[in-house]
This record gives C-alpha cells, sequence and structure tokens, in this order.
C-alpha cells in the first residue's frame, strides 16, 4: 500500500448516496494534478488528504490512485491554507479574500482563526459584522466545529 499526502483542486465527481469520488489533486512532485477515486464523502476543494491505497491504471481514464483509506488534515503549507478557506466551506470567503487572509497571517493563518479571530477583524473590518450569522466572525468559529 502506498500514502499520499495531496490537496483537493477539484471534484469531478460525488456520489452523495455511497460516497464514491473522483478527485483531482495537487501533489508534491507531481507537475500534473493527479486523479484520485475512491470512496470520500464529504471531501471538499482545498481539501488536505493523507491517503493509503495503490496506483491502478484505468482503461478509459488513465492512471489513478485508488483510496483504500483517508484522512482529512488540517493544510500545512500556505498553498494549502488558501485553497481551503477559498474553497467556499467558509460562508463569506471566497477565493480572492482567502487570498487576502493568507498573504496577511501566512502560515499562522490557521491559529489565528483557532486563537485569535478578532485578530481577522481588526485586520479586514469591512467584513467583520460580528453579531451578524452572515459576519465572517461567526462564519470562521462555525468552521472549528466542522
Amino acid at each position: 500500500m502506498e500514502h499520499l499526502r495531496c490537496v483537493v483542486e477539484r471534484i469531478t465527481y460525488q456520489n452523495a448516496d455511497n460516497g464514491y469520488t473522483v478527485l483531482k489533486c495537487a501533489v508534491k512532485n507531481y507537475s500534473d494534478l493527479v486523479t484520485v477515486v475512491g470512496t470520500m464523502p464529504d471531501t471538499h476543494v482545498g481539501s488536505v488528504l493523507s491517503l493509503e491505497g495503490m496506483w491502478k491504471m484505468d482503461a478509459k481514464y488513465g492512471r489513478q490512485f485508488l483510496v483504500e483509506k483517508f484522512e482529512e488534515t488540517l493544510p500545512a503549507t500556505v498553498y494549502g491554507i488558501e485553497k481551503y478557506l477559498g474553497s467556499g466551506l467558509v460562508k463569506g470567503v471566497g477565493p480572492k479574500f482567502a487570498k487576502k487572509i493568507v498573504e496577511t497571517f501566512g502560515k499562522e493563518t490557521l491559529n489565528v482563526i483557532e486563537d485569535t479571530p478578532e485578530e481577522l477583524l481588526k485586520k479586514f473590518p469591512e467584513h467583520a459584522r460580528s453579531n451578524d450569522e452572515d459576519g465572517i466572525y461567526y462564519a470562521l468559529r462555525e468552521l472549528k466545529y466542522i
């Protein structure tokens, strides 16, 4: 069994009933996106996955990594954090705002969100609305419970 760590770039297919998923993922030391297939329910674009499985050659779709076991982990790189936040998982944070957040806090972004989210409000007051369910503060607090 082989191990792969990747960032989900695109979800090509996802069956809500059985969790079967086809992903395109960025993997370190691979120039092209890697196709990953298997049962991975509730996977989102920007997720960082730790995978166990094996490579297979599909006659129609080419080389794919067939997942037998997976675990979602928090992103460890600035790139991964930006993709994770900009994936639509957090209401009010799209790719552009995620980029601004990560440019401001760098690798500490997730720690800021977890420990001192008020720093986000100071840096980005236009997104404050801390008492509003549509505000970034509320959305980031909810992210902790996902």
